[in-house]
């Protein structure tokens, strides 16, 4: 018998037989259908797992023939159908659906009842109480779980009549259960925050379905608060009101007055925060109103704050005289500081906040080292904490002193989604500094100093020309040019001395110096490359061969391709696939979401699990594929983790990575594309951050043009962020105050504002 026609679509009645493989997880199954025009028996997979054997089905698919499991129907979508044969009732009562009833009781409750089962059931239940092994409990039970496989079906039913395919039907039926109809008819738009793979777009489609007129409020405010949303994505802490108007308007097609009235009323309801923007006011000035995410607005002015109250202390916190434990350090370590060194020391040992800022090579580490030292030879205790665990680790390794998470530090608890660490149980230590600073931000700096104690002293360090953080806000910049904060700014370069052309061709590009080629026998080369086509061809050479053979560096160990963008001929998607087919081809491998995944790749956690301790921009290896289970097993320095088959959207292939993704991380070698297709993100913080990722070799590939007007543009794009002016106006010379958002302990707020 010929195999099926690759595609053809086709139309099936028939009993879902058997289970042969099903992940309540995913929604996926593959299960024996028995046809009833037929009576053949026929494999059919897709996402069917909350479904019961003997469950009559409508199906609509796709036959294809498998190369390794032959013909098989792949499910488009399917509509549940009561059973209507003695038989087809039987085998469904005996399902599973009521723990205790089997063939043998499904038997004898059929015979007693006929083809009206599934009727008397529901209606007159009473009369199963005949049956023998039917007490009243069990009659219950199977009342019971009859009407939810109803009213599972009527939800499948409504969802599909909707537009919704059957894998994001069963996600919405797995999320909501048996009440998903109602809900989703009550607010479609909760799905596009409460169920994976739903957007906004595709809730206001069914919204629009459902019948909810085009200006109606709830969906100019579920419109309002996506675009908010999206704003905080791309960094922004707030939009001015006009801007967010405009942003809203495009996305629904509205005019921008009935917008700005539910802006009032979310504002009014404590859902958004609308207010002046802080700073005094000149009386030629005409401020417009800002508007929050409500979290957003808490934590930057949570923030200022708690800065304020620390650099308020007037006393020293710790029982160290900061010059003499300064020449202390000196001598018992046998090292000379030079002078910039010394202060930030000073700064750090004296000032109740202070932050030290520097590019690589500059001794950032050394500082943190001489406090550690100094703080033990005291038997103060020390805490060192990163905003990610590669950067931890770093910071562990370099100062020589164990060192944490931000989120192990404030014992998150994922259960809750909340910091055991706050205000009422702050942090017990003398001292704590937190490398890698430019990478906090907002809700993570406030999480913190929420839990720092008034006698704790805090030093940040950082890079201030590193790209801000992926989160919202400008937390480190604004701290800085508030002027409120003690600061160093190291700018004496050790590690040139030793010969890093790495550390000379970063501190020339703030300089806007455009590097040059490179030298033999250093660890800095920039290589040209005719079009963005040719430098990805260059890219894998130089990964697949010319480095590790020259270098003698593992290519999937200490190499990493770090892009501007994911897009373009040189972007990291096209990188990626190349890389993997050179790198690691030939393994056992899945396709989800356009992407594939391969036992042995290198993948990249793409946002902050807090069940795992798995954070944004951490990379791991798939070491095992379980197929049957649905299954990837994924390891992270130290610690395995598994990842169901429909959770692979958090990786992202890592071979190619972006720039901003490599925060904190510091690899052997990078390898980076400069070219112009990438213009959008030919900015000096891009290039800078890409090369100061390179420990021991740094090679950008591409036109000598992109990286001129890469090093030339000094604009890192704006990001709306009020935190320095919150921060001075704390300290007004007209001794104003303003009042903070309303916060509870629940974390919900309003908001003290002006509604014009």
């Amino acid at each position: 018998m010929s195999a099926p026609s690759p595609e053809r679509e086709v139309e099936l009645l028939g009993t879902l037989e058997r289970f042969t493989f099903r992940n309540p997880d995913t929604g996926w199954a593959v299960v024996k259908f028995l046809e009833e025009a037929t009576g053949n028996s026929k494999v059919v997979v897709g996402p069917m797992a909350q479904l019961v054997e003997g469950q009559r089905l409508r199906i609509h698919g796709k036959e294809t023939n498998h190369p390794r499991f032959g013909p098989q129907l792949q499910v488009e979508t399917f509509e549940p159908l009561a059973p209507c044969s003695i038989e087809g009732i039987e085998a469904y009562l005996a399902s599973g659906l009521v723990k205790g009833i089997g063939p043998a009781t499904a038997k004898r409750i059929v015979a007693a009842l006929g083809a009206d089962t599934l009727r008397v059931i529901e209606e007159e239940p009473q009369r199963l109480r005949s049956i023998r092994g039917m007490g009243a409990r069990k009659v219950e039970e199977l009342g019971t779980a009859i009407r939810a496989q109803k009213d599972l079906q009527n939800v499948l039913v409504f969802l599909r009549a909707h537009g919704l395919g059957a894998a994001l039907a069963s996600r919405i039926v797995k999320r909501y259960g048996a009440n998903a109809s109602a809900l989703v008819q009550a607010n479609p738009y909760r799905l596009a925050d409460e169920v994976l793979g739903v957007g906004f777009r595709t809730a206001d489609r069914l919204a629009g379905q459902i019948g909810i007129a085009p200006e109606a409020p709830e969906r100019l405010d579920a419109a309002l608060e996506h675009c908010l949303g999206q704003a905080a994505k791309e960094g922004h802490s707030f939009l001015p009101e006009a801007t967010l108007l405009h942003r809203t308007s495009e996305l629904i097609a509205c005019a921008a007055e009935p917008l700005q009235q539910r802006v009032v009323a979310l504002a009014r309801a404590g859902r958004i925060v609308r207010q002046l923007p802080p700073g005094p006011v000149l009386l030629h000035d005409a401020p417009q109103p800002i508007v929050y995410p409500s979290t957003l607005a808490i934590a930057e002015d949570g923030i200022a704050r708690a800065l304020h109250t620390l650099v308020g202390q007037t006393r020293s916190r710790l029982p160290i005289r900061a010059t003499a434990a300064v020449a202390w350090f000196e001598r018992s370590s046998g090292m000379y500081l030079p002078e910039g060194q010394k202060s930030a020391l000073r700064r750090a040992l004296t000032e109740p906040v202070s932050v030290i800022t520097g590019g690589p090579g500059v001794g950032k580490t050394t500082i943190v080292r001489a406090l550690g030292s100094i703080l033990a030879q005291k038997s103060l205790r020390l805490l060192l904490a990163a905003p990610t665990g590669r950067a931890a680790r770093r910071l562990e390794e370099s100062a020589g002193h164990p060192a944490s998470t931000l989120h192990r530090l404030l014992e998150f608890t994922p259960g809750t989604g909340r910091f055991a660490r706050d205000a009422n149980n702050p942090l017990a230590g003398d001292l704590l500094v937190v490398d890698e600073a430019s990478m906090l931000d907002l809700p993570l700096a406030h999480a913190l100093l929420r839990a720092v104690p008034p006698s704790m002293t805090v030093v940040l360090v950082g890079d201030r020309n590193q790209l801000p953080s992926v989160g919202p806000g400008n937390v480190l910049a604004d701290v800085l040019a508030s002027g409120r904060i003690a600061s160093t700014a190291l700018t004496e370069v050790f590690r040139q001395r030793e010969g890093s052309d790495i550390v000379q061709a970063a501190h020339g590009i703030l300089q806007g110096h455009v590097p040059e080629p490179g030298r033999e026998g250093g660890d800095f080369f920039f290589i040209e490359a005719e079009s963005p086509r040719h430098a990805r061809s260059m890219i894998l050479e130089l990964v697949s061969q010319r480095i590790p053979r020259r270098f003698g560096l593992d290519p999937m160990r200490d190499i990493q391709v770090l892009c501007p963008m994911y897009r373009g001929d040189a972007g990291a998607d096209a990188l990626n696939r190349q890389l993997q087919d050179l790198l690691n081809p030939g393994q056992i491998e899945i396709e989800r979401g356009g992407r594939r995944f391969r036992i042995g790749d290198k993948v990249l956690q793409s946002r902050n699990d807090y069940e795992r301790e798995v954070w944004n921009g951490d990379v791991g290896t798939i070491t095992f594929l379980d197929k049957g289970a649905a299954l990837a097993h994924v390891r992270f320095a130290d610690r395995d983790h598994r990842y169901r088959f429909e959770e692979l959207g958090d990786l992202l292939p890592a071979y190619a990575i972006s720039v901003h993704r490599s925060q904190g991380s510091e690899y052997p070698a990078v390898v980076a594309p400069v070219t112009t297709d990438h213009f959008l993100m030919l900015r000096r913080s891009v290039v800078y951050t890409a090369i100061t990722r390179g420990r021991k070799l740094v090679v950008l590939v591409g036109s000598r043009r992109a990286l001129e007007m890469a090093v030339n543009n000094a604009d890192d794009g704006h990001r709306f962020s009020a935190l320095k002016e919150r921060i001075q106006d704390l300290v007004r010379a007209d001794g104003v105050h303003p009042q903070p958002p309303v916060h509870d302990d629940a974390g919900s707020s309003g908001e003290r504002c002006q509604d014009e």
